[in-house]
């Protein structure tokens, strides 16, 4: 969880290391959920009501500007969310 008096810095960061013609920058975006430690984020992007797995650890080079970007995967429901988190934790347990 991203704690409220975070937000804003999370938000921030999240803006700063995506390209500045990346189409999400014009987007409303709430970071709900951070993985410990990693730059990883579930958001939620207010502009489209989807959610969104934005990891900033695993970056590609955009096809369009040649920059790179985190890899984002649109979630279909908040069940894939949930069998996602459960995944992680099984697997963080498992070790």
């Amino acid at each position: 969880m991203v704690w409220s008096e975070f937000i804003d810095e999370a938000i921030s960061f999240i803006k700063e290391n995506l390209p500045p013609t990346h189409e999400l920058q014009s987007h409303e975006l709430y970071p709900g959920i951070k993985l410990s430690g990693e730059p990883v984020f579930i958001v939620d992007d207010v502009t489209t009501d989807k959610r969104l797995l934005m990891n900033f650890k695993n970056r590609k080079r955009s096809e369009k500007t040649n920059l790179e970007v985190p890899t984002i995967k649109t979630f279909k429901d908040d069940a894939e969310i949930k069998e996602m988190i459960e995944r992680d934790h099984q697997k963080e347990f498992s070790l």
